[in-house]
């Protein structure tokens, strides 16, 4: 299991890997570097289903969770992402969202997508 109390883990390979790096330093346009021009991010909640985010507002997203993390990590809540599944140009990443005492408050899984060795679509499915 990788900890990385929600600052991203270098999981994955290549272009997934380097996605989660980038955040972990909060590299916002090294992270959108890593989709393709017409890549897009799909969260669970939303009314598409999910919330699409096309690679030209991917940044601003991001800029959003960095927020969303700080808060939780004041709180004494980490994201835990566990390595990932590689199955042709699909990558499947676990992750848990834990508070101090370990309990899981939410879990999920990232579904990557490659397209040319870049990120086609990240499509998150939650569980609260």
């Amino acid at each position: 299991m990788t900890d990385n109390t929600g600052t991203g883990a270098a999981v994955g390979e290549g272009a997934v890997a380097a996605f989660f790096d980038a955040c972990a330093r909060d590299a916002f346009d090294e992270a959108v570097a890593c989709f393709a021009e017409d890549g897009a991010w799909i969260m669970a909640e939303g009314p598409e289903p999910g919330t699409t985010y096309r690679r030209d507002r991917i940044r601003e997203f991001l800029v959003d969770l960095v927020k969303k993390r700080e808060e939780l990590a004041d709180q004494g809540i980490g994201l835990v992402f566990e390595p990932a599944v590689v199955v042709g140009d699909r990558q499947i990443i676990e992750f848990t969202l834990r508070n101090g005492a370990g309990e899981v408050i939410d879990r999920g899984v990232d579904l990557f997508t490659l397209k040319d060795g870049l990120i086609l679509v990240k499509d998150v499915f939650r569980k609260a």
